[in-house]
């Protein structure tokens, strides 16, 4: 499976600009190698939140979309922000339930 992610601003790459990146379903083995990209914490409110680990998210994004982590630290913050936002949902694949504790609806 693979997901297309459009930035805001393109990037320089070694084959030129791109103003977009296709990643690539994650591994398991990404996980051993970088640790948990991020933590889905609940909040007070009752719903949750993700707590990112941003150098972890950016190798999965690197290993994901091919473009070393080099060039993707040239990504405005909004492009990094909203990338790192994509890897959750392609790495979670659904939306989780309120209770972060219960398994996922799929």
């Amino acid at each position: 499976m693979t997901t297309t992610f459009q930035l805001s601003q393109p990037l320089k790459t070694h084959n030129g600009e791109v103003s977009e990146l296709t990643l690539k379903e994650p591994k398991a083995g990404l996980l051993v190698k970088y640790n948990d990209p991020f933590q889905i914490k609940p909040t007070s409110e009752g719903g949750f939140e993700y707590v990112f680990d941003n150098k972890s998210i950016m190798q999965f994004a690197a290993a994901m979309s091919g473009v070393d982590d080099l060039i993707l630290s040239d990504l405005s913050v909004s492009d990094f922000m909203r990338l790192r936002n994509k890897i959750a949902e392609i790495i979670v694949q659904v939306v989780p339930d309120r209770n972060p504790s219960a398994p996922p609806a799929v």
